[in-house]
């Protein structure tokens, strides 16, 4: 039962993903540059560190390679690389790298929102963009996407894993033009009511709870209330304000707060399912810890991003972020945009099929039953032994 309502909650996922309206045509992707033009220069703009933003950033990164704008075996990091480096660490090796005739990475252009000074970073790539230094901006999230939006410069931006780029402002529409010619974002439609409704469908609940850190459209707020009302269940709901988390006691201050906030939603709301959401816990040495007061209640613990959590022990999640195929879709928009293109005309949705991660110890831990046929359907499972796929 759980796998026919899998295909029914995400069939138009595969539509997509078989290459419809997700697809960006393949002509126009291959380079296209006089002899003799320079490098086209990108540079990065992200908020902190977030593995899922590297491992998407080396995608784009094979995708590029795959049309050509990248020369072939010249990626300085691999695949399992990744899972080890932030975006800096990738940046710091792509610009000292030769990619090939065709594109370069700025020097020293790479910049996290959380540990700078915003208006230097800003100063610094206004400066970048008008007198030339960099021809594309990839943006990584909700934070990054609208900060670089909001600078007004003439130079693409390409921004990839935001929550939800139309309700936070970094683009206009999602199917009808961004609002601007350089601005273009990556639209996963509605991936926490897709998520949801198929949590429910497995094992219903009646209260969720969830704890929101900073801002509510990057935790896809608006879609979890949206699935509230059309799954038929409650929702409990706290919020953390943005916190310092650089230093070691900025960290234990930080996550003394979140122990707090779960223990009073585990023992005092009456919620029987927990939904975590992006950058609550980041963390992994934290996690296990703060979820067992969840586990203790035999209160299942979903997930809305990052298989490596499930790894460590959330229970399940149902990811739609093909991260391969979004980033060659991704890879087409930048080598239309550098051909000439104007990024805020080209396609934003691409909508992936699903994969299922589930964590067998903590299943049994809180005695949530799976069926033979669900977890013949999952893509991994994971147990103290290692990942089975």
């Amino acid at each position: 039962m759980a796998c026919m309502l899998l295909l029914s909650v995400f069939s138009v996922s595969q539509a997509y993903a078989e290459g419809t309206e997700s697809e960006v045509p393949s002509d126009d992707t291959a380079p296209n540059m006089k002899a003799g033009e320079p490098k086209k220069r990108f540079c990065v703009v992200s908020y902190d560190e977030y593995i899922p933003f590297s491992r998407q950033l080396y995608y784009i990164l094979t995708g590029l390679e795959e049309n050509g704008w990248i020369k072939e075996g010249s990626i300085p990091f691999s695949e399992s690389d990744i899972e080890h480096l932030y975006i800096d660490e990738m940046y710091q090796k792509l610009e000292n790298t030769d990619l090939g005739p065709y594109i370069e990475f700025a020097p020293g252009a790479c910049y996290y929102l959380a540990y700078e000074d915003e208006e230097v970073v800003a100063e610094d790539l206004r400066t970048r963009s008008s007198s030339g230094d960099v021809d594309l901006i990839i943006t990584t999230g909700t934070s990054a996407g609208v900060f670089v939006k909001e600078l007004n410069l003439e130079v693409p931006m390409i921004d990839y894993s935001a929550t939800d780029p139309v309700a936070s402002g970094i683009i206009d529409s999602a199917t009808e033009g961004t609002g601007s010619p350089y601005v273009w974002a990556q639209v996963e439609p509605s991936l926490p009511l897709r998520q949801l409704k198929y949590y429910h469908s497995i094992k219903p609940f009646n209260r969720l709870g969830v704890i929101i850190y900073g801002d509510e459209t990057i935790s896809g707020v608006p879609d979890i209330e949206q699935s509230a009302k059309e799954v038929g269940f409650s929702l409990t709901k706290y919020n953390i304000e943005e916190q310092p988390r650089e230093t070691d006691e900025e960290r234990e201050a930080y996550y003394a707060l979140v122990e707090e906030k779960i223990q009073q939603m585990a023992q005092q709301e009456n919620i029987d399912a927990f939904f975590l959401t992006v950058d609550l816990i980041n963390d992994m040495e934290y996690l296990m810890p703060l979820l067992s007061y969840f586990y203790d209640r035999q209160i299942p613990v979903y997930l809305m991003d990052d298989v490596s959590v499930v790894e460590a022990g959330a229970l399940m999640l149902i990811s739609a972020n093909d991260m391969e195929n979004i980033g060659r879709f991704i890879a087409d928009v930048i080598a239309k945009t550098l051909n000439g293109a104007e990024a805020g005309s080209l396609p934003c949705v691409y909508t992936s099929a699903p994969s299922i991660y589930v964590n067998y110890d903590i299943a049994n831990r809180i005695n949530y039953q799976l069926s033979f046929k669900f977890l013949a359907a999952c893509d991994q499972i994971f147990t103290a032994e290692g990942k089975k796929s």
